[in-house]
């Protein structure tokens, strides 16, 4: 399937209608969507896909259906394609993000089930990284698709909470399995028996909230025993005028993969309407079961720079200085010496 080619197909449809009678289901059809494409180049090694030499083989795309059949009832459905350069994590051009059904039982319980969006920290639910990340994605550090999954295949339940003095909770709480990547990512595992549960504090102040969650699942390697999988994680996120701020920390067990840990802070400041800054570091580290090592995978620092020509078309310019083992011209062991790398993306987002 060619995601360009059926954007523009789906972009002719309007035409196509005017002058006869649109069905009242089609009034029930939203469709939305974002393209990010990126140049993206490293200086002495290959990582996360970017190879030394520069590639335009580098975005992310996503087309969401939602069809709201009445104030109760509604059916999503996203299609993605992710281009990481040349990562050995790369995956089907296109494969269905999302695909659920929502009921919403009242005006504070939802119940979803399906291919869900895994309600872990910030970005998982924000309706594509895309469009809300001022890097071209997420911390790679803290969303690593090795210890934690975009969606979730199974149910959620969500519950609003309103408190006096002006505090509101949204609370979820989920079951089923999603994939995670195994090694060098050219495989996936099954994480099987998933359950857990994220709170999101918002507080009085607009704009600022506090959250945290847990989950427990059942990991099956390609090749070895099943391993268990018992992670917690934290977030922090302010909109406060010019200032955008957000932190998150995530720590656990991987039974005899020993315990992971990962944590990253983002500042960004809207210098003009159209001009924004952001600042971030990241960092993750590893420790084996017997505590030989305890290995920094990746600390990374980072600069980027946003452009608004609309709101729905966003430049952005960062650089990153990395060092840890995340290289990916040799292979990964955690023995191996950190070595730095730089590299640059260059992307453009529009949405609609």
């Amino acid at each position: 399937m060619r995601p360009f080619a059926l954007i523009a197909v789906l972009a002719l449809l309007p035409a196509a209608a005017l002058g006869q009678e649109v069905p009242d289901w089609l009034f029930r059809l939203s469709i939305h969507g974002y393209i990010s494409q990126a140049y993206a180049v490293s200086d002495d090694h290959q990582i996360l896909g970017i190879p030394t030499n520069g590639t335009t083989d580098y975005r992310d795309l996503a087309l969401q259906f939602r069809y709201d059949q009445d104030r109760k009832n509604a059916f999503v459905l996203q299609l993605r394609q992710e281009r990481l350069g040349d990562s050995p994590r790369q995956r089907d051009d296109v494969e269905i993000d999302w695909a659920f059904y929502q009921r919403n039982v009242s005006d504070r319980l939802t119940l979803k089930a399906g291919r869900i969006p895994l309600p872990l920290g910030i970005f998982n639910e924000a309706g594509g990284p895309a469009t809300t990340s001022p890097f071209f994605r997420p911390p790679t550090e803290f969303y690593d698709r090795r210890y934690t999954s975009k969606t979730l295949e199974g149910v959620l339940g969500s519950l609003a909470l309103g408190a006096p003095g002006g505090w509101s909770f949204d609370v979820d709480g989920y079951f089923g399995q999603w994939k995670v990547d195994y090694d060098d990512g050219a495989e996936q595992s099954d994480a099987r028996n998933a359950w857990g549960g994220q709170v999101w504090a918002n507080t009085p102040l607009p704009g600022v909230r506090i959250g945290g969650g847990a989950y427990r699942c059942e990991v099956e390697p390609p090749d070895g025993a099943r391993v268990d999988y018992f992670m917690l994680h934290a977030s922090v996120e302010a909109d406060l005028h010019r200032w955008r701020l957000a932190s998150e920390y995530m720590s656990g067990n991987l039974d005899q993969g020993g315990r992971y840990r990962a944590w990253y802070a983002q500042a960004g400041y809207q210098v003009t309407r159209r001009v924004s800054i952001h600042a971030r570091g990241a960092v993750s580290r590893i420790t084996t079961p017997d505590e030989d090592y305890d290995t920094p995978l990746s600390e990374d620092l980072a600069l980027s720079i946003n452009y608004a020509v609309h709101p729905a078309i966003v430049f952005k310019l960062e650089g990153h200085t990395n060092q840890g083992i995340l290289r990916e011209d040799t292979p990964q062991t955690l023995s191996a010496s950190p070595s730095e790398t730089r590299y640059l993306i260059a992307s453009v987002v529009a949405s609609f």
